[in-house]
């Protein structure tokens, strides 16, 4: 069950951030009634800790799969990197497609649900987290304008949780480049993120209802993040290619404050083989 929450976790961003971020994809005009993909799998040996849930373990580390997926028809896109854990969005429809800049609408998800039981399922309750309410994962639409700055890829976006349960809204904006060390592909990622108080609040807040003896009510207030992502590929052959990388985040300082999280960062690195179609 880990391996599986992990994988469509980590497929879906996240977030956000060759095949190329989002922010890569919307560079190219697709024609009209135009179909293109780009699809590569791989086995991954995997350590992550994410941000630390009071009594939690909040770490994961073995063997999943990853994919690198980029679907364009016509305006329309999906776009998922290996490495890119904490980027923005994966899915939209370019409404403005410009030489050296664009306009996007957007869909993505830009926080991990939890409940009383951690991020994964358990069988046993955290004692910390008993009788918190289930915290869900944002549906988030929004816009992302992007630009082009000598050689790197910029964007910014503007969501708000739609059909989520937060009532709230999130601002990203990122910078994307890619290098050519002899045989190495370098993808360099950084960026950070805002968080509205009604979004933010909703995660790490603690509701009259929940409050106990050691729990405090708490009311969480809006909050900011920072990010740093890089990928290394090496090609094996025509179609294996060997790829490394790491992903940090780390929030303000407020995020400490909340009684059910522990800590405000989380990394990721990554080493294994994928085969591209």
């Amino acid at each position: 069950m880990i391996q599986k929450y992990l994988l469509l976790v980590l497929s879906a961003f996240f977030s956000v951030a060759g095949f190329a971020n989002q922010s890569d994809a919307t560079q190219q005009e697709p024609q009209d009634g135009a179909f293109s993909w780009q699809l590569s799998f791989g086995v991954y040996g995997i350590n992550m800790t994410m941000p630390k849930l009071a009594g939690d373990d909040s770490q994961y580390e073995g063997l999943t799969i990853l994919s690198d997926v980029t679907i364009e028809y016509q305006n329309f896109y999906l776009d998922s990197k290996t490495g890119d854990f904490y980027g923005g969005s994966d899915i939209g429809y370019q409404l403005i497609v410009e030489p050296n800049w664009g306009v996007d609408v957007i869909y993505g998800n830009y926080q991990l649900e939890f409940d009383e039981y951690g991020y994964f399922e358990k069988d046993d309750v955290i004692p910390e987290l008993k009788g918190i309410k289930k915290r869900r994962q944002d549906q988030s639409f929004g816009l992302s304008y992007y630009r082009t700055y000598g050689n790197f890829q910029t964007s910014l976006e503007l969501v708000y949780d739609v059909f989520g349960p937060t009532n709230g809204w999130v601002a990203h904006a990122e910078a994307t480049r890619n290098f050519e060390l002899r045989n190495w592909d370098l993808w360099l990622n950084f960026g950070l993120n805002y968080y509205s108080s009604r979004f933010h609040n909703y995660y790490y807040g603690v509701s009259e209802e929940e409050a106990t003896s050691f729990r405090p009510e708490h009311d969480a207030g809006d909050a900011t993040s920072v990010f740093l992502q890089f990928e290394l590929n090496r090609a094996i052959s025509d179609s294996w290619v060997f790829s490394s990388g790491a992903s940090f985040i780390i929030g303000d300082s407020s995020i400490k404050r909340s009684p059910i999280v522990e800590t405000n960062y989380a990394r990721v690195f990554f080493m294994g083989v994928k085969y591209v179609f």
